[in-house]
């Protein structure tokens, strides 16, 4: 007979966590495994490509009214839907981090055998508020949890309660599991998983052809995201700036999109960099742009272990991170793979001046990098992950 598991998500919008939970529905048996998928919030790219994949039934606790009205921020329809879903979220909100077990109750009509809250925060304490005793429960860490999750908790002692009622907690890279134990005191059953990525997949995408038009006469920075103030693009256009200005000519690609994009459009419009910086929109395939880029960048000011970093590395690029949980683990403790900064905009200057107008540390870097994507075997991540949910 098969396990039911359930996996649970904020939303399906595009991240690092929800494009390796795609992943990992793709290739997970179906043999073994009856899936399904509980989104908190109707909403996101993937979600059709979740819905299509043979084996994996969606669902959903609330409907986004976002949809529609996204295509016109300035409609009438967009502010209604703004203000309908915030009265909702406030409600939701305050039932989640007052009676999650109730809100469990309500929306969650099946028993599983497996239950898996694939982010943590929201989704963790929605998960350990399940009624079945039965089921074994997983905690999914993606970030370092002292930062930005703690807010739908009581307390520190609620957040600690709702960890310790999994059965194991797996995280994305030994920095996270670092920090996780450091946050809530528990060391038993914390693992290491590093995410699935699909080669492949990466690789023949990577083919298609660009629709812009390259500059070959300068490197090309790219970086790729949502456009959030986590990711540190604010930070990166003022390095691109200061960069120009001492006349280390280049291109800034950035491929996202998101809530900060008029702030980012008028910096860049402000210091007349239209010429040198770009932002290229939201792509279902960035790694166009990353194949045809020099040097990759990870500017972020949080991660917890970057799959856009796995993903440059895949495609064998130069590459510089800040020092996030994760960065070190994919490039090498001693950056032999890449560099590895201080998380600020001097690391990030430093780093990327380094690079820039130093040819031999950029071939050493280029050279090193293709060792490093063998760690991304896909069928080995898939068969760890089966046998921490079998185990």
């Amino acid at each position: 007979m098969k396990k039911k598991l359930l996996f649970v998500v904020h939303t399906l919008q595009i991240g690092g966590a929800e494009k390796i939970l795609v992943n990992i529905l793709k290739y997970i048996s179906k043999r073994k495994y009856d899936i399904t998928v509980l989104a908190l919030v109707d909403d996101g790219v993937f979600v059709d490509e979740v819905k299509n994949i043979e084996g994996v039934t969606y669902k959903y606790v609330f409907k986004s009214y976002f949809k529609k009205a996204r295509a016109n921020k300035e409609s009438k329809f967009h502010k209604i839907a703004t203000n309908i879903m915030s009265s909702i979220w406030k409600r939701y909100l305050k039932k989640l981090k007052y009676n999650s077990r109730e809100l469990y109750e309500k929306y969650v009509d099946e028993k599983y055998d497996v239950e898996i809250a694939f982010l943590e925060g929201k989704v963790s304490k929605f998960v350990s508020s399940s009624n079945n005793k039965d089921s074994k429960k997983i905690a999914w860490i993606h970030t370092d949890i002292n930062i930005g999750t703690n807010s739908i908790f009581i307390d520190d002692d609620d957040e600690k309660n709702c960890y310790n009622t999994f059965d194991k907690v797996v995280c994305v890279s030994r920095e996270v599991r670092n920090r996780f134990i450091q946050k809530t005191g528990r060391d038993n059953n914390v693992l290491v998983q590093i995410n699935p990525v699909d080669c492949l997949d990466i690789l023949e995408k990577a083919k298609e052809e660009l629709t812009i038009k390259k500059n070959n006469d300068v490197p090309v920075v790219c970086t790729v995201g949502r456009l959030v103030q986590v990711k540190g693009y604010d930070r990166l256009l003022e390095v691109h700036k200061r960069l120009i200005d001492e006349g280390i000519m280049h291109e800034l690609w950035i491929v996202g999109d998101g809530v900060e994009r008029k702030k980012l459009e008028d910096y860049i419009r402000k210091n007349k960099l239209e010429k040198s910086a770009r932002l290229m929109g939201y792509s279902n395939n960035p790694y166009k742009y990353v194949k045809n880029s020099d040097i990759f960048v990870c500017a972020s000011r949080i991660e917890g272990l970057s799959t856009v970093i796995v993903e440059a590395t895949i495609l064998e690029k130069v590459i510089v991170s800040t020092d996030c949980p994760g960065a070190k683990e994919i490039l090498g403790d001693d950056n032999e793979c890449g560099m590895v900064v201080e998380n600020d905009a001097v690391g990030i200057y430093e780093g990327l001046k380094a690079v820039l107008t130093d040819k031999e540390l950029e071939k050493k870097y280029q050279e090193n990098i293709k060792k490093r994507s063998e760690l991304f075997n896909l069928r080995n991540s898939i068969g760890q992950i089966e046998d921490i949910i079998d185990g």
